[in-house]
């Protein structure tokens, strides 16, 4: 019994949550798949998507693009992934059995990450970490120092505040007041 305590210890947590990304990133693209197959135009549409984050969700334990992580930095949480795939879960629910088995196994293991937020001797693996996220973010994509388009903008083009910029001055700096009667009686 001590024997299966110290090797359940000694497993590396990063690989089994790797793992299971991309077993849940399978799922989502077999769910993908067969609610394409039940037919019409919005359950193509639902199952594109499911395939498209399948295919995000596998990409991710190989590669951070920061193309994509600007966009989804909630997938660098327990609790933010785990919705993430409850969500994708009751999408790829329906009428066919491979789905609803696809579905509930997204959703599970969902619920399960939602719970392990919580957990704190559990670490997250280092590609779900926000380290993971900054490092992405910093090493692509034209971004410096973290933080997205619009900080890169704001840091390229700082401005004091009350400035003057190509919209004019403000309305608070050419001195316009609000001529707001108090006293009078509206209509009804």
């Amino acid at each position: 019994m001590d024997r299966v305590m110290d090797s359940v210890r000694n497993v590396n947590h990063s690989l089994v949550f790797r793992i299971i990304n991309i077993i849940v990133a399978c799922f989502m693209i077999i769910g993908g798949v067969c609610t394409i197959i039940t037919g019409g135009f919005p359950q193509f549409i639902r199952g594109i998507y499911c395939i498209i984050f399948g295919v995000i969700v596998f990409l991710f334990e190989f590669r951070l693009p920061s193309v994509i992580t600007q966009h989804a930095s909630f997938l660098f949480s327990f609790i933010g992934r785990g919705i993430f795939y409850i969500f994708i879960g009751c999408i790829i629910l329906n009428y066919l059995p491979l789905a609803i088995a696809s579905g509930v196994i997204v959703a599970v293991f969902g619920v399960a990450y939602v719970i392990l937020q919580f957990i704190p001797g559990i670490e997250a693996p280092s590609n779900m970490k926000r380290q993971a996220l900054d490092d992405s973010l910093a090493g692509g994509g034209g971004v410096s120092g973290g933080g997205g388009r619009a900080a890169q903008w704001a840091a390229e083009h700082d401005q004091p505040y009350g400035s003057p910029t190509n919209y004019g001055p403000s309305a608070a700096d050419t001195g316009f007041t609000a001529n707001v009667n108090h006293n009078s009686q509206s209509v009804v």
